[in-house]
């Protein structure tokens, strides 16, 4: 991006930020002064949960359901993943800007088996699940669409897949551990997690075809101003009656300081987290009739940061086409999906050995499932979802790539699942064949080192594309047994796996300045990492279980991964070279397994949740791990989160607190290998008032002790410079008009 440009993006900002303010100063007082419509704490809509493009169940925004008013309050979470035989969880967008003080990264690790490379510098987020991250082991989504932009960029780089979400835009966040189906499992070793955009029924009361709404927030320590405005309108009783046209856009801009770390300790210079994303979606759906839906949308992201000493200028599209047929019979309801995204990134304003340096990533992507039910003799009832899919990244290094190697993926899958329905029990199998293919670019190195024959000073190999690819078959069987009215049981085991990278194949060093590398360190024989996964589950809901208006939710679960061929960056002896950085397969099993624990109690007037996590993930260390060359993604051994509330006034103001625990860990430093880091435990205290059903007051207060800490999971840097953020407030007002 050009300077003009970026003096243009930044009167951009001032004029949205501006637009918000006047929409809140204007909208505000309008919704306090209304009067309630409804019992609803914030008068939002749920939307059902619906089958997504790729055919699989996005789960709808989790919501308190106490009692018939307390939609959308904080507290026992919703009733989807308790009523799933499967390890997923979600997390709402009000539950994230009140709980988790509007940070995706902190709501993420409060969730059982989750974590992220956290980094006070880097605003992208990188998902770890079950122990593993980066490189297409986890598959990180905005609506369905996988995010794969990386760069390497000085020695804490792990070279991982970093998604980037304007978090003012985000309706939730749906996580599934292990074996994923469907389109979105392609590739994909230990998980997926998928944050939802805003959608027209995010925003609109009960009963509107018109609508809108507007967020503002302001905080100390960094936490300067963020604001949002979104709305739309729905056009029903077009065609002759049936048809109907949805139509909805949004913008939101946040502004962040540099904060200081806890016991008011400034971060050291290069980690500060000054950056001022601005977002914008649009989305359009047009149903002639009931049996067809067609949707277009596009999600806009910018920012600029310094990291690694460099200064970034991020910008990300996300563009998304979709088409269903559901003509209601058993056998045919078609869902359609097309996507295309691109992340683009520029080095700004700084000088530097990469100054100038400028990377595309592009990934494209069709997809297709249908759903059917039948009936087997009087009552077995049989439900299927197959279909395929295929999608391309495709990563362009422009200048100064550095560590960063062009290429192009190939990801395709067929695939299939099946639910027998005995009653009590039922028998799931699944089969799946992902086949995927590379292209990439090989630097020219010498005659005499490594492959290359010849004595030294003879012709030179390499200089030229070239491709590998690879399949494989991948079954999935389970259980799921009613043991009584409010206990269910499940077992799964299925096998996943993930192709190498272009970056790992085709790893070139890291040359100065606009060199290219040397293909002596290619690794045209790197194995794809295949996984044998155990899931053992127990879901269990009460209604009435002390009084009549109480529930308790329960999920709790076992998992155990075995992974062949793990991945990691070793010095290799190379013949003609001597040792050399390569990326290579461990021999061996590498198992990781762990318990995961999620549910809540909620009496309407109080309320308790708990998400809790021990873990052993430990896995090979790269000798590079730690310098740029890969990183280690070892989960904390123990995490634990107690939440915990209550409603007064009517149920209108809400009040909690919640203590995050992080035990001990490990992270990569170069040269040594794993090193241990420290446990800790935060607190924090967030709340609401529903002024009427149109306007909603909130606060939050992240580390109310202010304690001194270091992320955990994250870099040996970030960790040992203990970059945690200080005590930090935040206030906001939602209104919606």
């Amino acid at each position: 991006m050009t300077k003009s440009t970026r003096n243009i993006a930044g009167g951009a900002q001032r004029r949205l930020l501006g637009a918000v303010l006047m929409a809140t100063a204007a909208v505000g007082p309008l919704a306090l002064a209304r009067p309630a419509l409804a019992q609803s704490v914030d008068g939002a809509t749920t939307p059902k949960p619906a089958p997504q493009p790729d055919g699989t169940i996005a789960l709808g925004p989790v919501r308190v359901e106490a009692g018939a008013d307390e939609a959308g309050a904080p507290g026992a979470a919703g009733d989807t993943p308790y009523k799933t035989a499967a390890p997923i969880s979600s997390i709402d967008g009000k539950e994230l800007q009140t709980r988790f003080s509007g940070n995706p990264q902190t709501a993420l690790r409060a969730t059982p088996g989750v974590s992220t490379r956290q980094s006070s510098s880097q605003p992208g987020i990188e998902v770890n699940i079950r122990g593993m991250s980066g490189y297409g082991r986890v598959n990180a989504m905005i609506d369905g669409v996988p995010q794969a932009f990386k760069n390497i960029a000085g020695h804490e780089a792990s070279g991982g897949s970093l998604l980037y979400i304007q978090p003012e835009l985000l309706a939730g966040i749906d996580v599934t551990r292990g074996a994923v189906a469907g389109a979105h499992g392609s590739g994909t070793l230990t998980g997926a997690a998928n944050f939802r955009t805003l959608s027209l029924d995010d925003v609109l009361l009960e009963g509107q075809t018109v609508g809108g709404m507007v967020r503002l927030k302001l905080g100390d320590n960094g936490a300067d101003v963020a604001g949002s405005i979104s709305g739309g309108a729905r056009f029903d009783g077009l065609w002759g009656g049936d048809g109907r046209i949805d139509v909805f856009a949004g913008v939101a801009y946040t502004e962040t300081g540099d904060y200081k770390a806890g016991g008011g300790q400034p971060v050291q210079p290069g980690r500060q987290s000054s950056n001022s994303p601005q977002g914008g979606l649009l989305k359009v759906t047009v149903s002639p009739n009931q049996d067809h839906d067609f949707s277009v949308g596009v999600r806009l992201y910018e920012n600029q940061f310094v990291n690694s000493n460099y200064t970034w200028a991020i910008d990300n599209q996300t563009w998304t086409a979709d088409y269903r047929f559901t003509p209601g019979g058993n056998w045919l309801n078609l869902a359609v999906s097309a996507y295309y995204n691109d992340t683009h990134l520029q080095y700004v304003g700084t000088g530097g050995s990469y100054a100038g340096r400028e990377t595309r990533n592009k990934g494209y992507g069709l997809n297709a499932t249908n759903r059917s039910t039948l009936t087997l003799g009087d009552d077995v009832d049989v439900r299927l979802a197959y279909g395929v899919s295929w999608g391309r990244e495709d990563f362009q290094t422009l200048a100064m790539r550095g560590g960063n190697h062009p290429g192009k993926l190939d990801k395709t899958s067929l695939f299939s699942d099946a639910e027998f329905d005995f009653g009590r029990y039922s028998l799931i199998a699944g089969l799946r064949y992902d086949a995927w293919k590379m292209k990439g670019y090989r630097p020219p190195y010498n005659a005499g080192a490594g492959d290359c024959p010849g004595p030294v000073g003879g012709p030179p190999c390499g200089d030229k594309w070239v491709g590998r690819d690879g399949g494989k078959w991948l079954p999935k069987v389970g259980v799921v047994f009613q043991a009584t009215k409010d206990l269910e049981l499940y077992a799964t085991y299925a096998h996943t796996f993930r192709p190498p990278t272009t970056h790992e194949v085709f790893f070139s060093l890291a040359p100065f300045g606009n060199g290219v590398g040397s293909g002596v360190a290619n690794n045209l024989d790197l194995d794809a990492e295949t996984n044998k996964g155990w899931d053992l589950g127990a879901n269990f809901k009460r209604d009435g279980l002390f009084r009549d208006d109480d529930r308790l939710r329960l999920k709790v679960g076992y998992f155990r991964n075995s992974i062949d061929n793990f991945i990691v960056n070793d010095f290799v002896n190379v013949p003609g070279r001597g040792l050399t950085a390569m990326w290579v397969n461990r021999p061996g099993e590498t198992v990781m397994q762990g318990l995961e624990i999620e549910g809540g109690y909620d009496a309407g007037v109080a309320y308790a949740n708990l998400a809790f996590a021990k873990t052993d993930t430990d896995q090979p260390v790269g000798d590079g791990a730690g310098a740029g060359n890969g990183e280690g993604s070892i989960l904390p051994d123990t995490t634990a989160t107690l939440d915990v509330g209550a409603r007064l006034f009517e149920r209108r103001l809400i009040l909690g607190a919640q203590a995050r625990y992080t035990g001990e860990g490990q992270v990569a430093q170069f040269g040594v290998g794993w090193t241990p880091t420290e446990a800790y435990t935060l607190v924090d205290l967030y709340g609401s008032y529903a002024v009427n059903q149109r306007a909603e007051l909130f606060f939050s207060v992240e580390n109310v002790e202010d304690k001194v800490y270091g992320y955990a999971a994250s870099s040996f840097g970030a960790y040992s410079a203990l970059t945690g953020r200080g005590r930090t407030f935040i206030a906001g007002l939602t209104a919606r008009f």
